[in-house]
């Protein structure tokens, strides 16, 4: 039914790392519950995501953008995993599998054609 349309609904897909994950998130959701911010000590090592703009896919609101310092990926296009939370400033936002850092968003044609990794 849901999940021949949407495979991510299905549990066989579940990934190895997603219980570990949620867990962060919910830490850092206790945190922002709290302060309402993010530490700088907390943003200090997170990924750069350049010239970025929305994606909205059957998951949910992603991010591509020219991510640098990508623990995974490195330094190239990413689509973020589905955001929970972005800072009403524009510096950050979370994401299911971490925290990025968001620098200026893609022009108009910015990235028009270029496939990301996704992960």
């Amino acid at each position: 039914m849901l999940t021949r349309s949407f495979r991510f609904l299905d549990p066989a897909n579940i990934s190895p790392d997603l219980s570990l994950r949620l867990r962060r998130l919910a830490d850092d959701c206790e945190r922002l519950e709290l302060h309402r911010s993010v530490l700088p000590s907390t943003l200090k090592n997170v990924p750069l995501l350049e010239s970025w703009m929305p994606s909205l896919t059957p998951e949910g609101l992603h991010l591509v953008g020219v991510a640098s310092g990508h623990p995974i990926h490195g330094d190239r296009i990413v689509m973020t995993t589905p955001l929970w939370w972005a800072d009403p400033e524009g510096t950050w936002v979370r994401s299911l599998s971490r925290f990025y850092r968001l620098g200026s968003p893609a022009t108009r044609d910015g990235l028009r054609g270029v496939r990301p990794v996704s992960h």
